[in-house]
């Protein structure tokens, strides 16, 4: 919480017939930062200049597609990591908000492979 970095955020994709400013707001929702010390450590490496998040939201419109979500993160124009997940069938009938909590859970995981990765001495950038 005493960090002072920041990330910048890019959101693409659809969600239906949502505008993207619902989308926006759904991923600002959900998006969680590093929180642990492993976490923090790791993020510590590619914070200067400003990584590069981007996150994007897929449900097409229409009977039988599924959908996904992902983030992708950049440092210094490289790419560091990225998660992906497909998205609950039960999305098709819901509302743009109700993947916030998915958004939530790829973002913990996301900084959580990173930390590992750096923890196991892999490179920040691959």
């Amino acid at each position: 919480m005493t960090v002072q970095q920041g990330i910048r955020l890019h959101v693409d994709g659809m969600y239906g017939g949502y505008p993207h400013s619902v989308l926006r707001d759904v991923v600002l929702q959900g998006v969680a930062c590093p929180s642990d010390e492993a976490e923090l450590h790791a993020f510590s490496l590619i914070a200067e200049p400003a990584p590069h998040l981007r996150i994007s939201v897929m449900r097409p419109m229409g009977q039988g597609q599924q959908g996904s979500i992902s983030a992708r993160l950049f440092s210094q124009g490289h790419f560091v990591i990225g998660e992906r997940m497909s998205l609950s069938p039960l999305a098709r009938s819901q509302s743009p908000f109700s993947v916030s909590s998915s958004i939530n859970l790829m973002m913990a995981r996301l900084w959580s492979d990173l930390a590992a990765r750096i923890s196991h001495g892999g490179p920040v950038i691959p």
